[in-house]
């Protein structure tokens, strides 16, 4: 059995206990510091202010009836006698002074009563954040979640490791970087060993790759064959079979020509009948002589021509090239090739190139992909395929109409792969890889001092203890004992490192008895903030000469933090989260209903967001281009779906659109239209909700318990403003939904894939159309603002900056810190908001006030 003292940390009061199952339980509770509760009789309501919670606000909030799960009744009027309290009493302030509470339909406040009250409550908010701020709330050990997990492994090693087995990390929290949900078990320490284990047999023992070659394929050499093959097999069994019937025999011998019985034969006789002329027609092109046409079956799907299985003894960089051209008479759509890899059952999209040449001059399009150590797998060149059965169902429908099929789109010529590419970069495991025993008889002197090098990185600059690292030593010696080999024997030792305590958690105890982060401490939040990986060199040096906490030095070094191409790691994952763009990949878009929205603009949709973001934050662009912009950021995938001319080839950049284009912004984008959507029809709330959320920071309450079925509505086709205009009628659901609903409907000339549309139309089976309904955008933006139409919407929108800024803020303090967003909080989002305000709210900025402020620098 392991010695589980060996998980012990070097420098981390944290522990592991050991139980009779051998299993670890890590022992947080001297890293958790509860919120002290801090009662001030300074900071009280005036009693004569009750007066206005029981004629206006107790009816629906008292302890009974909490509508919207709010109860006033019971509300202490101590406002700072702990942070939720005054969390609630912020609520309160915010519903009455945007005049949201009370509802239209109850009688209004006395204004002079109003004044007084809203007066005496913000006075005395501003004391209580100064209050309940010195106690903080709760402060929760971090552990690297998973992403970040795979980031450091790879700084350390170069090389991903295989997350798959580790935790999952969103279970509870908004965002992966909250401590609170960074839950770990005893039984996970076994998954992150074995984890460990296997990404370090694949960087210290895995051969090297082999010298790099080229293995280039003619498709009419293997895939003209295999259908023309196909063909022949298919009319000779379907002949042999009709001779059969016609000279009288019957179809219960079905079997005896490949077929199960006379019904499949049936079937799949008249699916050859359908299928066949196609093929022929294939078969027979003159340019199919000399290369391959990409065609659509309906049996088969999308063609692939596979490049030979790369192993997992095989990694490195590789490129594919593809000698091909386009027919430019088909859609525009038909005309990308798409670059995928498949490994056992799972199919990953690398990738699209839009094909541009004409059939009498090709071209050669360059892809490269990196194939990761450890990964068996097959690249394909494919035509650009539709989730779902998309890509069949359409080749059915084109050949009910043209008897042809789908358009062929793309001939190619050849294709090859040449690697693994020679790289210039020095492995950054190569100093243990390369290592040997000395002859002298000091190996596990040298085994150690490697062991120490190794913590030493993968502890982020912390010294391992002397204690610590003699037991990975005796382990090591162990090993050795037992007849392995120099490597062999340092892999587990390795390996503990890789999965104790110091390595997985961000540990932050501050400089002595201050609250105050150590520089080294710092560095480490400031790299996984940006990063979401370890500091590098140039970070850590800084720490330990003393200069990063210095703000001109921070600020430096922040710029320098974004500006490596590692901050799109922060891009991704803090706008993915932020924005809730997992809705974006939960439905599929049946393909005759959406032939245009398929896997690739699914994907362009979501790339749009992360590089507009980009954008902005790099060229310090102000935040309102994310609600109302004169541009977009396209490649020429994208810019084809919105119908946007003049845009040539795959990398993105801004392009300029007139003020008549829905684009610009995210109201516009096909991302933000398809979130609100189920892959169907378009939804006014969940697309108004996501608003409120999202870009308004005014999220509703969540829906009522036992929301009525609209029962009396099933089978009846309307269009969405009379089915939402039925929530409205009860009373529980009308409050929030004329509130949310609104904005939806500004939102409904959008279709559910994001295309402009001036008709919903709503259709069944076989595409038969149910209904058209004409759409109204018009409706009220809050109590007093109409808009007539989308454009109108967005305006309103628009308007709503500082509201939009505030969102941003408290999103990226709950990202920044690993913690939710609390009521202290709202001075430093204050601060944020203020920092920003001369350069028109520059993302960067934002960034830059989080990180300058001392809640940051703090534990």
């Amino acid at each position: 059995m392991m010695n589980l003292s060996l998980f012990k940390p070097a420098l981390v009061g944290a522990c592991f206990s050991r139980a009779a199952t051998g299993m670890a339980c890590l022992l947080l509770a001297s890293f958790t510091t509860s919120a002290a509760t801090v009662p001030d009789t300074d900071v009280v309501m005036p009693e004569r202010h009750f007066d206005i919670l029981d004629r206006h606000c107790l009816d629906c909030h008292d302890s009974f009836t909490a509508e919207a799960g709010v109860n006033l009744e019971e509300l202490s009027f101590s406002i700072a006698e702990s942070i939720e309290t005054a969390e609630r009493w912020s609520k309160v302030l915010d519903a009455i002074n945007s005049g949201e509470m009370p509802p239209k339909t109850k009688p209004p406040i006395d204004e002079k009563a109003k004044l007084e009250f809203l007066r005496d409550l913000s006075e005395r908010m501003v004391l209580a954040r100064s209050i309940l701020s010195d106690s903080g709330g709760e402060i929760t050990l971090r552990r690297l979640n998973r992403r970040e997990y795979a980031n450091t492994v790879e700084a350390i090693l170069g090389l991903r490791p295989d997350t798959s087995l580790l935790p999952d990390d969103r279970a509870s929290a908004e965002y992966d970087t909250e401590g609170a949900s960074l839950f770990f078990s005893s039984d996970q320490l076994e998954q992150y060993l074995a984890t460990a284990k296997s990404a370090l047999e694949l960087a210290l023992l895995s051969k090297p790759p082999g010298d790099s070659e080229i293995r280039r394929f003619e498709p009419e050499d293997t895939y003209v064959p295999l259908y023309a093959e196909l063909a022949r097999e298919q009319l000779d069994r379907a002949d042999r079979y009709y001779g059969w019937l016609a000279a009288g025999g019957t179809d219960d011998l079905a079997k005896d020509f490949g077929y199960l019985d006379g019904w499949q034969a049936e079937r799949q006789l008249n699916s050859f009948h359908v299928g066949y002329p196609p093929l022929q027609k294939w078969l027979s092109a003159p340019e199919n002589r000399t290369g391959a046409a990409l065609m659509i079956t309906i049996k088969n799907g999308f063609t692939k021509m596979k490049l030979p299985q790369l192993r997992a003894w095989q990694p490195g960089r590789y490129v594919i090239r593809v000698r091909a051209a386009a027919y430019e008479e088909d859609p525009v759509r038909f005309r990308y090739l798409e670059f995928a890899r498949t490994d056992g059952t799972n199919t990953t999209r690398l990738g699209w190139r839009k094909v541009t040449a004409p059939l009498r001059k090709p071209e050669t399009i360059e892809f490269e992909i990196d194939h990761a150590p450890g990964l068996d797998a097959t690249y394909q060149i494919q035509k650009r395929s539709h989730m779902d059965r998309g890509d069949k169902n359409l080749e059915s429908d084109y050949r009910k109409v043209n008897k042809t099929g789908t358009p062929w789109g793309i001939w190619v010529d050849w294709y090859e792969i040449e690697g693994p590419l020679p790289v210039d970069k020095i492995s950054e495991i190569a100093w243990l890889r390369d290592s040997s025993p000395p002859k002298d008889g000091s190996e596990s002197q040298l085994a150690r001092e490697l062991l120490e090098r190794f913590a030493l990185e993968a502890f982020r600059g912390e010294q391992p203890n002397p204690e610590y690292l003699d037991k990975l030593t005796a382990r090591f010696e162990h090993h050795r004992r037992q007849g392995m080999k120099w490597l062999d024997a340092l892999i587990e030792p390795l390996a503990i490192i890789l999965s104790s305590p110091t390595f997985l958690y961000l540990v932050e105890s501050g400089e002595g008895d201050s609250e105050t982060l150590s520089d080294l401490e710092l560095a480490n939040r400031l790299a996984y903030f940006l990063w979401s990986a370890p500091p590098d060199p140039e970070l850590l040096d800084l720490a330990r000469a003393g200069k990063l906490a210095d703000p001109v030095e921070l600020r430096r070094q922040t710029d320098r933090l974004l500006s490596d191409e590692r901050s799109d790691r922060f891009v991704r994952s803090f706008v993915y989260q932020w924005l809730e763009m997992s809705r974006l990949g939960m439905f599929a878009f049946a393909g005759r209903d959406f032939p245009t929205f398929d896997n690739a603009v699914r994907d362009a949709a979501a790339e749009e967001i992360y590089q507009t973001f980009a954008m902005l934050l790099h060229e310090r662009l102000p935040l309102q281009n994310l609600l109302e912009s004169d541009f977009v950021v396209v490649n020429d995938l994208l810019a084809d779906y919105y119908g946007i001319a003049g845009v040539e080839g795959h990398h993105w950049r801004k392009v300029a659109i007139g003020p008549d284009s829905p684009r610009g912004g995210l109201l516009g984008s096909a991302a933000v239209s398809a979130m609100g959507s189920d892959g169907q029809r378009s939804s006014p709330v969940e697309r108004g909700v996501w608003v409120l959320r999202k870009l308004l920071n005014d999220p509703p309450p969540p829906a009522p318990p036992n929301v009525p079925m609209l029962s009396r509505l099933e089978g009846e086709i309307l269009p969405v403003r009379e089915l939402q205009r039925a929530h409205q009628e009860d009373a529980q659901c009308a409050q929030c939904h004329q509130k949310i609903d609104p904005i939806g409907y500004g939102m409904e000339n959008l279709n559910p894939a994001g295309l402009w549309r001036e008709m919903e139309v709503i259709t069944g089976r076989k595409q038969a159309v149910l209904g058209e309904f004409p759409i109204d955008p018009a409706g009220m933006f809050g109590d007093e603002q109409a808009f007539e139409d989308f454009f109108g919407l967005r305006r309103e929108i628009a308007e709503e900056i500082d509201s939009f800024a505030y969102g941003m803020s408290e999103a990226l303090i709950s990202y920044g810190l690993g913690r939710h967003f609390g009521f202290t909080d709202h001075d430093l989002a204050e601060e944020m908001i203020s920092g920003a305000a001369e350069s028109q709210y520059a993302i960067a900025d934002f960034v830059h006030a989080l990180i300058q402020s001392e809640t940051f620098r703090s534990r």
